[in-house]
């Protein structure tokens, strides 16, 4: 009997004990058990087009894209090369430019741009003073800064930020927001998606009307400063984050997410790699 007892602890222990063997899920896979219908992975496939192209595909885009993802509706790296393989689609670049042009400036178009920049060079040509020379000369250089980083965005050799920045300084983006508070809150909002507290505001404000102020650590006395003070600092960062988890996840990210996602971008992660990052996850997938 006493050799009986310890065996019948042992039975138990082998009974109770965990499985050794676990399913394990990796982050932002699908599980095994999760289903992804057909009617799914096309509504996948037009907001994505959406998404980077502006448009929803045509049939045999559609018919297309449905038989590379279905080759494996689960895999993670399947749906990354098709959102990559959008992504190096000429028009994602335009679509790229378009839709931030529709947050920044009311949807300035192309045609726009050059007519303004045609236009501010006809005006500085003819000038009937040298003050009015030097105003229609910085709106031309100001138009001129944005064509150019526009075609680098188109070519790939302009950031994201660097083309925010340039449409920023649009004659455009000065009329909408006119004034020099309304310019900064409205450079805090669309940024940084806050309010700015009372300090930024009057040190902003006087950099903005050229007089020296301080913000976050640096001098300047200019709205170029005051941009690029913007545009380097972490908070703007947070802010490109932000921005894409409202476009893409309709919500606002958190506390993890934002340190996670800020590592990336520490770790030389490009806007367009966050993004990428973002429409092949499981969650966009399942939105």
């Amino acid at each position: 009997m006493r050799y009986f007892i310890p065996f019948i602890f042992c039975a138990l222990a082998v009974v109770l004990a965990p499985s050794c063997s676990t399913n394990i899920i990796s982050v932002d896979q699908l599980p095994a058990d999760s289903t992804i219908t057909n009617v799914e992975l096309e509504n996948y496939i037009n907001r994505t087009y959406i998404a980077l192209l502006n448009r929803k595909p045509s049939d045999a885009e559609l018919a297309t894209a449905l038989g590379q993802l279905d080759v494996d509706r689960y895999n993670r790296e399947i749906r990354n090369m098709y959102i990559l393989g959008l992504q190096n689609r000429p028009t994602s670049k335009w679509a790229g430019w378009q839709l931030l042009s529709d947050r920044l400036v009311d949807g300035l178009d192309t045609a726009s741009v050059y007519d303004d920049r045609d236009w501010f060079q006809e005006q500085y040509d003819n000038a009937s003073s040298p003050g009015d020379a030097a105003w229609w000369g910085i709106l031309l250089e100001k138009s001129n800064n944005h064509i150019n980083a526009m075609h680098g965005w188109f070519e790939g050799d302009t950031s994201y930020t660097s083309l925010s920045s340039w449409m920023v300084r649009l004659h455009d983006y000065d009329e909408i927001n006119a004034g020099t508070e309304n310019f900064v809150v409205s450079i805090y909002q669309h940024f940084f998606h806050r309010y700015p507290t009372d300090v930024e505001l009057v040190q902003s404000s006087d950099m903005v009307d050229r007089q020296w102020a301080l913000l976050y650590g640096t001098n300047g006395n200019s709205k170029a400063d005051f941009l690029n003070i913007i545009f380097s600092s972490g908070e703007y960062e947070q802010g490109m984050v932000i921005s894409l988890f409202q476009s893409y996840y309709n919500r606002t990210p958190n506390t993890n997410e934002t340190v996670k996602y800020l590592d990336l971008i520490q770790q030389n992660w490009t806007r367009t790699e966050l993004q990428r990052y973002i429409l092949t996850s499981s969650e966009y997938v399942n939105s």
